[in-house]
């Protein structure tokens, strides 16, 4: 592509993190991306370590940030540090709204920081006292909703590997990926909506749980807690989570523990597990959010995913900057083309992703985004595919001009 369809205003540039972290760090080349880019390749021993620092994690940095080994992957970052995923993740404990929720079916729900931590807190008594260890793991066959959040966070919490898959995966497909790695507890929920349509969850469980004997209990929470539900013989969350003591204790683990597992996409054969580390994640997604998305305390973000995508993982990690994160359960066009831009103009959204495939299909659809205000909108992400250079020239002239639009 030979013209600029973007580039940010010199005020922008002087007020971004970016140009902070330069500071931070006292960079002499101060505004040149290039140069700080080079510096941080050439550097990577003194870049990671001002980027903790400059990211203010909580943990014991230790005194080593690269231990090289002549085999690639068996080089470690900080391997003398200790830290708490979740304790980074709900540091800030006020009133305001860390997660909001939208189905497709107009249900909608909040949870304020406060609460957030202490439910987190109350899962993670529960977890301990089913004798769940660092290093068990916990499969969830779960909609994009917030007890799935509180779920995998209380997890972290205790050094418990998370591993999820969305409710549209069909039986086998959950068998191949769980199966795999010998859950001890299997969440879930009642049913989900996709595309007009209430789908029940809890039909595919019996048979998942036939094929995956190391699960020992299942844990479901409602879809509408408002409403009655059937759990079968299944532990009830919010009953249990009611229930619980609120526990307060962060044991801070190694920076390499496991935290979460996801897939390969099983075309050749079946899906291959590749596990993530606990700091890896967490530095390394703060470094995105901070430095190349731009994020800050009060912004608000709403990536379109399912809990089955890499993605979910991604918004999930936004909360350790302070910002909240805005989530969505369903068809991303229905009931009509322009929900989830109904949903970024009512929560005032700063960074909206989706995926390419989303981006061609509006294109494919001739949308146009004039009736909304998007006045806050500061950042579209595109991933899953490369962007094509039609659809980038589609965004600047039918959803906003002024708006920052990678293809990650």
């Amino acid at each position: 592509m030979e013209k600029h369809l973007w580039q940010p205003s010199e005020k922008k540039v002087q007020e971004s993190n970016l140009e902070d972290f330069s500071k931070f760090i006292d960079f002499k080349y101060s505004k040149n991306f290039k140069k700080l880019w080079e510096w941080s390749v050439l550097e990577p021993e003194i870049f990671w370590k001002k980027f903790w620092d400059y990211s203010k994690i909580i943990g014991d940095k230790g005194k080593e940030v690269i231990r090289k080994d002549k085999i690639f992957n068996n080089t470690r970052f900080f391997p003398d540090s200790r830290i708490n995923y979740s304790e980074n993740i709900l540091k800030k404990r006020v009133e305001d709204t860390a997660i909001n929720f939208l189905s497709e079916n107009g249900f909608e729900e909040s949870i304020s920081w406060k609460k957030l931590y202490k439910k987190v807190c109350q899962f993670s008594s529960y977890l301990k006292k089913l004798d769940l260890k660092k290093g068990d793991r916990v499969a969830a066959y779960v909609p994009n909703k917030i007890e799935t959040i509180i779920s995998f966070l209380a997890c972290a919490k205790n050094g418990i590997i998370w591993s999820s898959c969305s409710p549209d995966f069909g039986t086998q497909g959950v068998v191949d990926r769980f199966k795999q790695i010998k859950p001890k507890v299997l969440i879930t929920s009642d049913h989900y909506f996709y595309n007009g349509k209430k789908i029940d969850i809890l039909k595919k469980v019996d048979d998942i749980l036939k094929q995956i004997p190391s699960i020992k209990k299942t844990i479901v929470f409602p879809y509408n807690k408002n409403k009655k539900f059937d759990i079968k013989s299944f532990i009830d969350f919010n009953e249990v989570l009611n229930k619980s003591d609120v526990d307060e204790y962060f044991e801070r683990f190694e920076f390499n523990h496991p935290i979460y597992i996801l897939y390969s996409s099983g075309t050749t054969g079946k899906p291959k597990c590749i596990t993530h580390g606990t700091g890896n994640v967490l530095i390394e997604h703060n470094k995105e959010f901070m430095l190349h998305c731009d994020i800050r305390n009060k912004d608000k973000l709403f990536y379109y995913t399912t809990t089955g995508w890499m993605m979910w993982n991604w918004l999930v990690g936004a909360l350790s900057t302070k910002a909240s994160i805005c989530i969505y359960d369903g068809s991303p066009t229905y009931p009509k083309i322009d929900v989830l831009f109904n949903y970024c103009e009512k929560k005032n959204i700063t960074l909206f992703g989706v995926s390419a495939k989303y981006i061609d299909h509006l294109k494919n659809e001739k949308f146009k985004a004039d009736k909304h205000k998007l006045d806050n909108l500061k950042m579209i992400m595109s991933t899953g595919s490369p962007l094509s250079a039609e659809s980038f020239e589609y965004v600047y002239k039918n959803i906003k001009n002024d708006v920052q639009l990678a293809s990650i």
